[in-house]
């Protein structure tokens, strides 16, 4: 038959352990919860990364066109140019 002190000794070891899986359990709520934080922030800089990627490749479009209408015009005075002589 177990003597007072060694129920007493584990009780002590019991509750610990319940202790113990308490904070293992918020601990483990707290890495579920970071790492949902973490995918939306991802998911959330994905989006806007492709939304400002997007926009970078309108203004590229935008500049080579602007770039086609520069050398246009460059050519179209050139020949106003030559046709007036100067």
């Amino acid at each position: 038959m177990m003597s007072d002190e060694t129920k007493e000794i584990l009780n002590a070891i019991l509750h610990r352990l319940d202790s113990l899986d308490a904070k293992v359990e918020g601990v483990q709520n707290e890495v579920i919860s970071i790492k949902t934080e973490l995918t939306q922030f991802r998911s959330e800089t994905n989006e806007r990364f492709n939304h400002i990627d997007r926009q970078f490749r309108l203004f590229d479009s935008d500049t080579d066109m602007l770039n086609k209408k520069v050398a246009e015009h460059d050519k179209d005075i050139h020949r106003l140019k030559q046709a007036q002589g100067i």
